[in-house]
């Protein structure tokens, strides 16, 4: 069986964080400027009480959310799942790619 390069690995890596980060861009501007106003063209109530009694919420890296009310986020279902699968994706990658490294490395015997 052949084995994987160190530079596949790191290009695995690489791609699995160029995806969390647009995951991540996603979630962060899914509401847009005006909350209110986004919450209106997706045919939902900007429930105010809501937000401010959870006004840390659309901050948060992880988990994200940004929701018009109770029932409805602006943030996209997957962009959750997304980022801990990304996040996994990452490490994985790196252990691998070190691992690949270490085993290419020949050690001189004397």
């Amino acid at each position: 069986m052949r084995e994987i390069r160190p530079l596949t690995w790191l290009r695995l890596a690489f791609g699995s964080i160029v995806a969390a980060a647009f995951a991540l861009f996603i979630g962060a501007f899914a509401g847009g400027n005006e909350i209110d106003e986004t919450c209106a063209t997706k045919d939902q109530i900007y429930d105010a009480v809501y937000r401010s009694e959870h006004r840390l919420e659309p901050s948060q890296v992880f988990p994200m959310h940004n929701k018009c009310n109770a029932d409805f986020d602006l943030v996209p279902f997957w962009v959750n799942p997304a980022l801990v699968v990304f996040a996994v994706l990452t490490v994985a990658f790196v252990v691998a790619l070190i691992m690949s490294i270490v085993r290419s490395v020949k050690i001189p015997s004397g």
